[in-house]
């Protein structure tokens, strides 16, 4: 019981010798009329005691997020916030006059601020900000200006791996009117932040980087850099897969049969979404000199589905052929190689015991038809070896393998294309 009533002692003791005070409506009304009216400041007239000195402007960029990268104009638009501070020397006042009233909210427009202005923005300059936004003052001077944003830039697109590309897009801020020595423009302590961030669908944020420098064309100028990587997975999906798929399907005309009829009619309609693909990607990409990874994918595509327009072209010539033309001999090679490859023997028959057989079951004693060659061995084991013979080639023939070797080697420089160049271009962009 005696050590509470102490406690409530000792805590009126303290409230007595730490009296709390609060400013009124009155004190700040008080503080700003000393301001603008009886000091009569004026926005007009740069707030330094001694104008023979330079403002030092501090400049951070608080970045909300990336809206949108357009590659065909090469813009950027992102939504930001600059938070700006300088010494106000026409602000300053003792707060213990005014019942300790240690800050003010103005709004900008009735206070003096820096011409600065973003210098590659993709439309026309405009002031920063807007009326209703209040700048903080404190006692000593200092104004905060935190103008709110959307800021389009120009940003020199390179596309040379795309869909796998990495971009820097630069933001700079400099005055645009006042030289250097009037206003000097400083980076702040914290650079680019990026607390309040909201990733983007389209954009990985990789890393961001600042710097301020002078020059005698710009002044002093401040440099956000945003460096930014595509997520090429809706590409990945919506467009280079559907290639993929055409480029097998342009393939796949060697295994539909001359007979058929359908082989022309059937690659022209591949060849020609080529067409289309290579015009979509095209426009979605910026004009420029360098040929981006997929578009130069589809352009390869492009060139082997023309020379298998081609191909089939000559097929259908050739297997309509009429049989009376003799097939050269390095075609019939070509075609027992296609053979060999696929596992598939001549027609042999057996000369005298398959030919007596035959023609007892048949009832007959026919001998073989013209349209046989017999090859007779020649060495003294003849007797031992059935005799070899060897079925006539056709032009039908011929055309089967083409298809069969067309098919494999097509097939295989498709994948290797496919592999190696998105592999290579994915490996490149990460370097």
């Amino acid at each position: 019981m005696g050590s509470g009533i102490l406690v409530l002692l000792l805590g009126v003791v303290a409230i007595l010798f730490c009296p709390v005070t609060s400013n009124t409506h009155d004190n700040v009304k008080a503080l700003l009329t000393n301001i603008f009216t009886t000091n009569s400041y004026n926005k007009v007239v740069r707030p330094a005691a001694d104008q023979s000195k330079p403002i030092i402007l501090y400049v951070d960029l608080n970045l909300i997020g990336i809206t949108d990268i357009d590659e065909v104009q090469e813009k950027m638009t992102t939504t930001a916030s600059l938070f700006l501070l300088w010494q106000d020397d026409y602000m300053k006042w003792e707060p213990s006059d005014y019942n300790d009233t240690f800050i003010l909210y103005v709004p900008q427009k009735n206070i003096w601020k820096p011409d600065i202005a973003l210098e590659n923005g993709f439309t026309k300059m405009k002031e920063l900000g807007d009326d209703f936004v209040l700048a903080p003052i404190t006692s000593d001077g200092t104004v905060s200006w935190l103008p709110y944003e959307v800021f389009e830039t120009k940003c020199s697109i390179n596309i040379q791996h795309f869909p796998f590309d990495i971009q820097t897009c630069d933001l700079v801020f400099g005055v645009w009117t006042s030289s250097s020595s009037e206003i000097n423009v400083l980076l702040g302590n914290r650079g680019v932040l990026l607390d309040e961030y909201q990733s983007n669908g389209e954009w990985d944020l990789i890393t961001t980087s600042a710097k301020a420098s002078v020059s005698q064309m710009d002044g002093a100028i401040v440099t956000f850099s945003i460096t930014i990587k595509r997520k090429p997975q809706y590409i990945i999906y919506n467009v280079v897969l559907p290639i993929i798929m055409l480029s097998l399907l342009s393939v796949f005309v060697f295994a539909l049969p001359v007979d058929s009829g359908e082989k022309m009619g059937y690659i022209m309609t591949v060849y020609l979404a080529f067409a289309v693909f290579l015009t979509i990607v095209s426009a979605s990409l910026p004009v420029s000199s360098t040929m981006s990874l997929l578009g130069m994918y589809l352009i390869i595509l492009l060139i082997l589905g023309t020379v298998i327009v081609l191909i089939t072209t000559l097929e259908l010539r050739i297997h309509f052929r009429d049989s009376s033309h003799d097939i050269p001999k390095f075609l019939q090679r070509f075609v027992r190689l296609s053979k060999m490859f696929r596992c598939s023997k001549s027609k042999r028959k057996i000369n005298d015991v398959s030919a007596t057989e035959a023609s007892r079951s048949n009832g007959t004693n026919e001998t073989e038809t013209s349209s046989v060659e017999k090859i007779k061995p020649s060495n003294k084991r003849a007797f031992e070896e059935p005799e070899v013979v060897m079925e006539k080639l056709t032009w039908p023939d011929v055309t089967s393998a083409i298809d069969f070797f067309c098919f494999w080697f097509f097939l295989l420089a498709t994948i290797t294309l496919t592999v190696t160049l998105f592999l290579n271009g994915y490996i490149e962009s990460n370097i």
